[in-house]
């Protein structure tokens, strides 16, 4: 998978990954589910940062970190539990409002102020209603991609790859 490949080449230094999402809308919890399954795979520097990633800044800053992977459910146009890897220019800049900064305005910031990289690894949903549960595609795409940032961050790491 090329999206894997992408990983295991950008993915430098010390990571810290963000699960972002809201797990009371069905789909958009897929960030937060592989911030939860990486924390059971006793993975460090993983953040759940919930619906409000802009408020973790100043933990990631006390992090240090090199790269920094978001994990989000995002509309990439394409089936559901379809996987993309981002940069913070392949986002839009619109939906700022009083209460959330877009993450394109996070990322921006992390890698002007900390000097490191970062991505959005999207997982497109199929249904984000208050209320609904994560369809079968997407939580499968999480938990895929929960497993390949365990690998590729024991890997960077020196660590034993355990797999589940």
């Amino acid at each position: 998978m090329a999206e894997e490949d992408d990983l295991f080449t950008q993915l430098t230094g010390r990571v810290v990954i963000v699960g972002v999402g809201d797990l009371r809308h069905g789909d958009d919890g897929a960030g937060v589910l592989v911030a939860e399954v990486l924390k059971e795979l006793a993975i460090e520097n993983v953040i759940d940062s919930g619906s409000s990633p802009e408020l973790d800044t100043w933990r990631l800053r006390e992090m240090c970190p090199d790269t920094v992977v978001f994990v989000d459910a995002t509309d990439i146009k394409c089936d559901a539990g379809a996987v993309a890897i981002l940069r913070p220019s392949d986002l839009c800049k619109r939906g700022f409002d009083t209460h959330r900064a877009p993450l394109r305005l996070t990322m921006e910031y992390l890698e002007s102020e900390l000097a490191c990289k970062c991505f959005l690894v999207a997982i497109q949903p199929k249904n984000v209603g208050l209320g609904a549960i994560m369809c079968d595609e997407v939580r499968s795409s999480a938990l895929h991609v929960a497993r390949i940032l365990a690998m590729v961050v024991r890997t960077a790491s020196g660590d034993k790859v355990i797999k589940r």
